[in-house]
């Protein structure tokens, strides 16, 4: 049976208080708990000070919780087959004071995250948007644990520890609702990898939820009004590519640095099994090298053959020019298109320089991302489509990630299969 005894071994001034840690005959550990004591305020008998001091009250109910997190980690440790040493005690003492290396212990949230961002640098598949979520997070907390003065344990992450750091986010960081909840599902996914590789955390994090993106407001453009741009007749040449561009994005469903780099070579045919031609584009996404393969719609054949079977010409080389003068031109587009409905969006104050919520004509607020969202947006729930194939060509890996993409929820589910039911029914009565 474990037990646990304190003494004090020296009789001068300030006489370390020792921890004996005590399995069996043999096994038997000692060592210095860092705090100290007149002798003569010790007793030999209690192994506790005499309590005539309010500090020796303090320090006698410190030992007794010391004693009990050194007997609680020895029973948690004992069915893990831990092997027990004078090591194992002097980590437990420093774990209970929080003394500890946080330049180099793991068990600094900190220096676990730039550990885990270190390793994903190392897999080839991850790539720099990926790892910059995990820097902007690593920024952002260091930010906050600086103003709060304190610098957190993985352990000591709990879900009070989490919504503190997302009101600080969008209090002090002026960040959107939203932003800041990609933010704390970015902390639990280190959280999570820390527990699978042996950390103890906080029992509450596993549970604890900040919401969803679901709610953030999204912009796509409807077939109808994609049929509106494709009417336009009074455009320039740059103008006349970005609606080209537009409504090729609308109906590839990538992002922009995909979209924006296609090129005829891309294109090949195959045919089916009864010896129908189709043709098809291939593409690696830049940010999360997917290969997807899409077939080409007649929309896109109809404008890839107004330029000799390849895309239109590009507005520059540099990829980040080309795709802000691509986000620029589209909303000229859309306004010319008559795109004008009313609804709210995210647009980026120059004078804050903030993301903010507004509500505006709906062309203010079209960028180069409608392209793959008005793609999955009007597909989806298309009885001739299922959600897999639209996946395999937006390149969400899961469905639940798809839906939240494009601002579905279980209720929307329900509401299809209700459709669904009634549809069968009606079958049967006719």
């Amino acid at each position: 049976m474990a037990t646990i005894k304190f003494r004090v071994l020296h009789k001068s001034d300030n006489a370390q208080i020792y921890l004996r840690f005590s399995l069996s005959r043999e096994k038997v550990f000692q060592s210095k708990t860092g705090k100290t004591i007149n002798p003569a305020f010790w007793s030999s008998k209690t192994s506790r000070p005499i309590q005539k001091l309010p500090e020796f009250k303090n320090l006698a109910l410190e030992l007794n919780e010391l004693e009990i997190f050194i007997m609680r980690s020895y029973n948690s440790d004992y069915a893990k087959g831990v092997n027990f040493n004078k090591e194992w005690l002097e980590g437990k003492i420093n774990s209970f004071y929080n003394r500890i290396d946080e330049k180099t212990d793991d068990s600094v949230f900190l220096i676990y995250l730039t550990n885990f961002i270190d390793f994903k640098k190392s897999i080839a598949s991850n790539t720099n948007s990926t790892i910059g979520k995990y820097n902007n997070l690593k920024d952002r907390f260091t930010d906050y644990q600086k103003k709060i003065k304190k610098n957190y344990l993985i352990e000591e992450i709990s879900a009070k520890v989490l919504l503190d750091f997302k009101n600080y986010l969008v209090v002090d960081c002026n960040l959107l609702e939203t932003t800041a909840t990609r933010f704390i599902k970015n902390f639990k996914t280190v959280i999570f990898d820390a527990r699978n590789n042996g950390k103890q955390i906080n029992h509450q994090i596993a549970g604890f939820t900040t919401g969803t993106t679901n709610s953030e407001h999204k912009v796509f453009l409807s077939l109808n009004e994609i049929e509106k741009i494709k009417s336009i007749s009074t455009l320039n040449s740059d103008w006349s590519k970005a609606a080209d561009w537009l409504v090729l994005g609308c109906y590839l469903g990538q992002r922009a640095s995909d979209l924006l780099r296609m090129t005829k070579k891309m294109i090949y045919s195959k045919t089916d099994f009864e010896g129908n031609p189709f043709r098809f584009i291939e593409i690696t996404q830049q940010k999360t090298g997917e290969k997807v393969v899409i077939p080409l719609h007649n929309e896109v054949e109809l404008i890839l053959s107004k330029y000799n079977g390849d895309f239109p010409p590009v507005f520059a080389n540099n990829p980040a020019s080309n795709s802000a003068l691509f986000n620029r031109h589209i909303k000229k587009v859309c306004e010319l298109a008559g795109i004008h409905e009313m609804i709210k969006g995210k647009v980026f104050n120059e004078i804050t320089k903030k993301n903010e919520i507004i509500e505006t004509e709906k062309c203010n607020l079209v960028s180069s991302h409608v392209c793959r969202r008005s793609f999955a947006t009007n597909f989806y729930g298309n009885k001739l489509f299922t959600t897999p194939q639209l996946m395999s060509i937006t390149g969400h890996k899961t469905e639940s990630m798809f839906l939240n993409y494009i601002g579905r929820t279980a209720d929307d589910w329900a509401m299809q299969t209700a459709k669904t039911f009634r549809e069968i029914a009606q079958q049967k009565i006719s």
